[in-house]
């Protein structure tokens, strides 16, 4: 099922609901219906009966193109065994968070480059891309490398201690749902402008989540974007980060809901 809802770029909340004839895992993507590489949400989910999907959307597209899809059976002309009962926006939840001037310039510029990262140029040596206010940067490079062998390194994104210049893969980002975009760039900026201890990564983790959640952003793509960096490093020192992350984003919503 493919179905195309307005939403003119107001943030908002898509309630999905799906039923089935029995136990199926279906697939839900939101994505921009204009724009390539654009999505809001990668999901599935295995249901048996009735279930409601809450697509938060901090950031919205003009246009949004809703896919519903049967595991199984794919993208076909045919949808077999389930049904879209209804898609309908309902307000879009976000928590008041102090936040500095500096932050919510960076937020701004962030949301811009996760919005059309997708396809922006990149290169080897890195493509620049400054704030409007001319203090922030990124570099979209293909993949990142190491500075010493020039290796691919598995990193969706690296900050400098020096500078605050913020290095991107595309290969890796094009693959990202918006939010999850989001979640790693809150993530590096922390590194630098937020924490006590620049290189701590789970105070990095904290500060970016804490900025994050309170958009209104879906927690699961940041599990889901966390858990993707996590496995292609697996460490005792990443199982205590994902530990710590966790319970912050359990606390979070406990408090908050």
């Amino acid at each position: 099922m493919i179905r195309k809802i307005r939403l003119n770029e107001k943030p908002t909340t898509l309630k999905i609901v799906i039923e089935t004839n029995g136990e199926q895992r279906i697939w839900l993507k939101v994505k921009d219906a204009n724009r390539k590489n654009t999505f809001y949400t990668k999901r599935f989910s295995d249901i048996n009966g009735r279930q409601s999907f809450f697509v938060r959307l901090p950031q919205a597209p003009e246009v949004a193109k809703v896919i519903v899809y049967n595991d199984k059976t794919g993208r076909g002309r045919r949808d077999f065994g389930f049904r879209v009962l209804s898609i309908t926006e309902v307000p879009l939840k976000t928590t008041p968070v102090k936040m500095s001037k500096k932050t919510k310039s960076f937020v701004k510029f962030a949301q811009e480059f996760c919005d059309e990262c997708g396809y922006l140029s990149s290169s080897p040596t890195g493509h620049t891309y400054r704030s409007n206010n001319g203090k922030f940067r990124i570099d979209l490079f293909d993949k990142i490398r190491s500075k010493k062998s020039k290796k691919v390194i598995r990193t969706p994104a690296r900050i400098s201690q020096l500078t605050g210049k913020i290095e991107v893969s595309k290969a890796m980002f094009k693959r990202y749902t918006i939010a999850m975009r989001m979640a790693i760039l809150l993530h590096e900026y922390s590194h630098f402008y937020l924490n006590r201890v620049p290189s701590d990564e789970s105070e990095a983790d904290i500060n970016g989540l804490k900025i994050y959640l309170s958009l209104g952003y879906p927690r699961i793509d940041a599990y889901n974007v966390f858990l993707n960096v996590f496995k292609k490093s697996a460490s005792e020192q990443n199982l205590h980060r994902y530990e710590k992350l966790d319970s912050f984003i359990r606390n979070f919503e406990e408090k908050y809901g």
